[in-house]
């Protein structure tokens, strides 16, 4: 039986804890939504998959590549009521958290978390490996094969190899393509003008592939195929995690930030003190980092 390993989305992660937990604070009000909801949110996590091993991602900024490419690449305005610097400091606060109960944070600066994920799953799988990306965001999508899974946590399904089509409508290997052709509001990548969902599937199910598209003598719609030729070209370089990989030899990158040493109820109990949070030295909490600490050591 292969090992499994969990990859955690912590920007995701980050996020869904800041909305899920939006009134948590100390008694001198110190906001702990972040604080508090990553570790929660991660031990229902481990508890429910039971893996051997467990990593979370955080981006280290935009990819200039991608921004060269486009310059609006992720510019997106934020949500009213949110405190950037008070978010950032909670993901830093949370992420000592989980160090102390024995998990890995990897980040490398000029490198998105999607491009890391990318390389821990090759590095994972040649070590032989089952892998679980846990994330909200469809372009992990392109890399679910026989040894990669994506459990997408704002449907609660966990999509792979079998199922994704059913799901989702479009296979593993269409995934980039998909994106391609619809654009992604949340990266502020635009598509193809007047390509949709239900139209970006149905251009699936009838070509297969952009690019066998573009070298048939065939028609979709009113689609002017030097057009999407150009916005293919450039979106491929910002949505395909392979291509980004195989640029830039991430074989050789070794993200080194926060690396654990070892399981610390010292540490732990320091951090629920400051922050208040007395119910993660509860039992189920504390056994269920020590079961994977102690599983990712063997």
């Amino acid at each position: 039986m292969k090992n499994k390993l969990l990859i955690l989305d912590g920007n995701h992660l980050a996020y869904r804890a800041y909305y899920k937990f939006p009134n948590l604070k100390t008694l001198d009000g110190v906001n702990t939504s972040v604080v508090y909801g990553i570790p929660y949110i991660v031990e229902s996590l481990v508890r429910r998959f039971t893996p051997d091993k467990a990593i979370i991602t955080i981006d280290g900024g935009r990819s200039k590549f991608r921004t060269d490419l486009l310059p609006t690449y992720k510019e997106r305005e934020q949500k009213l009521g949110f405190d950037k610097e008070d978010f950032y400091r909670q993901r830093s606060d949370a992420l000592d958290f989980m160090s102390a109960v024995g998990i890995t944070t990897v980040g490398q600066i000029g490198y998105e978390a999607d491009d890391l994920i990318t390389m821990l799953c090759r590095r994972y799988t040649d070590a032989g490996f089952e892998i679980l990306i846990i994330s909200g965001d469809k372009d992990f999508n392109q890399l679910i094969n026989d040894n990669v899974s994506v459990f997408n946590t704002g449907k609660g399904i966990l999509y792979n190899n079998d199922n994704l089509k059913k799901y989702v409508g479009y296979i593993p290997t269409q995934c980039v393509d998909y994106i391609c052709l619809t654009g992604d509001k949340s990266d502020n990548i635009p598509g193809y003008p007047g390509i949709g969902e239900k139209r970006g599937l149905k251009f699936l199910e009838e070509f297969g592939w952009v690019e066998l598209f573009l070298s048939s003598d065939k028609k979709f719609g009113n689609i002017d195929k030097g057009k999407l030729k150009e916005i293919y070209k450039r979106n491929r370089k910002l949505v395909d995690l392979k291509y980004f990989y195989r640029q830039f030899l991430f074989k050789s990158l070794i993200p080194t930030h926060g690396i654990v040493i070892d399981f610390s109820e010292k540490t732990l109990l320091k951090l629920c003190k400051k922050f208040e949070m007395n119910s993660f030295l509860k039992p189920q909490f504390i056994n269920t980092y020590k079961r994977l600490w102690e599983r990712s050591i063997e």
